[in-house]
């Protein structure tokens, strides 16, 4: 075992020790000063002692390690790792296991009160103590009632918790997509994110603490003993999610509220300026919050702009989605002067005429947010996916794309760029003393080592599925051809004859609007596409030789 496995070990023993140790002080002395006075049920106390112990201790190391270590990695929220994480519940698993144990040995001796009642077939044992109850609250509004547990059971659980909580969801969901869609700030989406966020938390604890409540009283009245221990056993699993995402959601808070108080992470908007001549826009920095109301002040300042000239780390893809549907309205081409990463490419693949400086460098990877769980990464990918093919994108080169890990970055070739119709324009853009000059024709044997390594980075991320039913499983260059290989799934009784036409006639289509792969097969590139069922039958290969005579 080396010695990073050993700090590891010693850094997780550690983490569960101090668990454990601040579990068993919080939990007692929460229970003795405060709990009792809000839950009558000792386990339960126990239990939100335990998960406030969590909490706190994530906290807590969640503002160390940013004090700490974000100057020496990035700026912004430096949350535990998950180790650390599992490491503190394990710790107060134990913490709370002995704090049962001994409420249990002081039951025993007659120092505490049983946590339920026993059972008895006969429930009329109960009426005094629910009559009493009832009137106590008779008279309370709505809110007292729940928190005190008056409520029935299902009034609790399915209305107070599903139905509200569902309804806050939706409302907000539909807010929130109101502001992407139409021209509200990114600021306040996230004001109505973190308002959803602190609803949720404050309409969390109201519900669980009254349907918990609830259960208890349940039993009393006649109720089904089952149902009182789902509901509570829902309970506790909603608890155990919420805590295992409390680092997600302490990111997205910390993130969105940098937002909503008009601080953005991502530095400064970028400088937006005109050339002498009035023709390019020059957009060179982050593509911050407000950085899309910044661009349509511009262009509304300067309306003889017709190209956008982009150097760019990249930035807020919702920033970067409306600068981009502002060049699709206006019909205006793109160029990368320097480098164009992340959300950048958005606005690149927005343009008419797409091309980029000879030194330029095109980056991609996928898209990511603090704090985004995978069903939230998912729908952003998809996103990103869908604006990708609808810009014209081979969707292999997209698949490539949006597979590479977001802390990483991927820079295609020019070739790759081009082939997959990245660039669009007749030439890649070469200044030299402020000329402009189209590149060099490539010789064979450079056009063969373009082949080899377009076939090498395709196989480097094989295999990539391109839809429901096709994947490309890898990439052969041979002299002047270059050959994907495809497996196509449910393609038993597929009509050969018939796919091999559709399917030359589409990439033939789609090779010849691109220049420069236009180029390539005047050169005698051939390209050969290769479609095989999953059990290894081979059906056809559609080959691209030449584009039609204009």
């Amino acid at each position: 075992m080396n010695n990073s496995a050993l700090n590891d070990m010693a850094h997780f023993a550690g983490a569960a020790v101090a668990a454990l140790v601040l579990g068993l002080l919080l939990s007692w002395a929460l229970d003795r000063l405060l709990l009792r006075r809000l839950i009558d049920d000792r386990i339960a106390g126990i239990a939100l002692s335990c998960a406030i112990a969590f909490v706190l201790l994530m906290a807590g190391t969640t503002l160390f390690l940013t004090l700490t270590l974000a100057d020496y990695i990035v700026p912004g929220i430096v949350v535990p790792p998950m180790g650390i994480a599992l490491s503190y519940l394990a710790g107060l698993a134990v913490a709370g296991t002995l704090r049962m144990w001994a409420y249990g040995k002081a039951y025993e001796e007659g120092d505490e009160q049983l946590v339920f009642d026993p059972d008895h077939s006969d429930h009329s044992v109960y009426d005094a103590q629910v009559v009493a109850f009832d009137e106590r609250y008779a008279g309370r509004n709505y809110l007292v009632r729940h928190w005190a547990g008056n409520l029935s059971l299902p009034m609790s659980y399915w209305v107070n918790g599903a139905l509200l909580s569902t309804l806050i969801l939706a409302g907000t969901r539909t807010l929130a997509e109101r502001i992407q869609s139409g021209s509200g700030s990114l600021q306040g989406l996230a004001i109505v994110i973190l308002a959803y966020l602190g609803i949720s938390a404050i309409l969390w604890v109201w519900s669980s603490v009254g349907i918990w409540r609830s259960a208890y009283w349940h039993r009393r009245r006649g109720g089904t003993p089952a149902w009182a221990v789902a509901a509570r056993a829902m309970l506790v699993i909603t608890a155990v999610a919420t805590l295992l995402r409390s680092g997600d959601i302490a990111l997205q808070a910390a993130e969105f509220g940098q937002l909503a108080t008009g601080r953005d992470s991502m530095g400064a908007i970028a400088d937006m300026t005109v050339s002498k001549n009035g023709r390019e826009l020059i957009l060179a920095g982050s593509i911050a919050s407000g950085a899309a109301k910044r661009f349509e002040t511009v262009l509304q300042a300067h309306p003889g702009v017709t190209v956008i000239v982009l150097t760019s780390p990249g930035g807020r893809i919702l920033e970067a989605e409306r600068i981009a549907a502002i060049v699709r309205a206006r019909r205006l081409d793109t160029r990368v002067d320097k480098a164009c990463m992340s959300a950048c490419t958005n606005i690149l693949l927005a343009g008419r005429e797409r091309t980029a400086e000879e030194s330029a460098r095109i980056g991609f990877h996928a898209p990511n947010f603090p704090g985004f769980n995978a069903a939230e990464m998912q729908a952003s990918v998809a996103a990103m996916r869908n604006a990708y093919l609808a810009a014209g994108v081979d969707p292999a080169f997209v698949a490539r794309a949006l597979t590479t890990p977001a802390e990483t970055m991927w820079f295609p070739s020019f070739y790759e760029l081009e082939s997959a119709g990245v660039l669009t324009g007749s030439e890649i853009v070469i200044r030299r003393a402020g000329a402009t000059a189209p590149v060099p024709a490539l010789d064979a044997a450079q056009m063969q080592r373009e082949l080899q390594a377009a076939a090498a980075q395709t196989n480097a991320s094989a295999p990539t599925r391109l839809d429901e039913a096709t994947t490309l499983t890898r990439a052969t260059a041979s002299g002047l051809t270059l050959t994907h290989y495809y497996m196509i799934e449910g393609a038993e009784n597929l009509d050969v004859a018939d796919g091999r036409r559709v399917m030359t006639k589409m990439l033939s289509a789609q090779a010849c609007r691109q220049p420069q792969v236009a180029k390539a097969l005047r050169d005698g590139v051939r390209f050969v596409h290769s479609y095989s069922t999953t059990n290894g039958r081979h059906l056809f290969d559609a080959e691209v030789t030449s584009c039609p005579k204009a």
